[in-house]
């Protein structure tokens, strides 16, 4: 069963690696972790590991790994897991640090204009529907919106054309959300945040087909 927090993670992790806010901007710093697995199920990240934010690759003897299919990461712990034991020379890159500017939820409107730019993601709705025989699976849709804040307009544009060229270039890479398409752009709106000085504009996604009981 995937979760919501499981599509929004996910989202959140590629707008990082996208490099949309830059990494001094963020407030984090890339990492690189080296050395060799010998049957490793299993990888603690860095000597921080509750800082790591997102991890951008993990290569092992060679092979690039995939997200999902070969490795899942638990950003509560800073853990890797691997689907299979992996053994060889390892290159692990990631970014880590005690903030960050984009996240899964929308921003308080304390927040001062040195907070800014920043990036939100978060489901603002959601559908399901039961078919099969006995009702026993269940299809559900959701829609995300992707906000981005910042005090120049045309930052604020180019975040959000990038936002939205970037989820049509990968919209297949995603293993969360196996059907993942931007929908709405929303209008340019003055935020409540750093005494109304910050520009906002949303890009929604509708992810659909996420099964329940399968």
């Amino acid at each position: 069963m995937v979760t919501l927090m499981q599509i929004k993670q996910e989202l959140v992790v590629f707008l990082r690696n996208a490099d949309l806010i830059a990494v001094g901007t963020r407030g984090v710093t890339t990492t690189t972790d080296t050395g060799t697995f010998s049957a490793a199920s299993s990888w603690t990240l860095g000597t921080s590991p509750t800082l790591v934010k997102n991890v951008r690759s993990v290569v092992v003897g060679g092979n690039t790994k995939v997200f999902g299919d070969d490795y899942t990461v638990n950003y509560i712990t800073g853990v890797i897991t691997f689907t299979v034991a992996q053994t060889g020379v390892y290159t692990i890159i990631y970014d880590q640090g005690s903030k960050d500017r984009i996240y899964p939820d929308f921003p308080q409107s304390h927040l001062k204009l040195s907070d800014f730019p920043r990036i939100a993601v978060d489901i603002i709705g959601s559908s399901s529907n039961e078919f099969g025989i006995g009702a026993e699976i269940t299809e559900s849709s959701y829609t995300i919106s992707v906000v981005v804040y910042d005090k120049n307009q045309t930052d604020v544009e180019n975040m959000i054309s990038s936002v939205k060229s970037d989820i049509m270039d990968n919209k297949k890479n995603f293993y969360y959300s196996a059907f993942i398409t931007p929908t709405n752009t929303g209008p340019l709106l003055i935020g409540e945040f750093g005494q109304n000085k910050i520009l906002q504009r949303n890009q929604d996604l509708e992810v659909r087909f996420s099964f329940d009981g399968i």
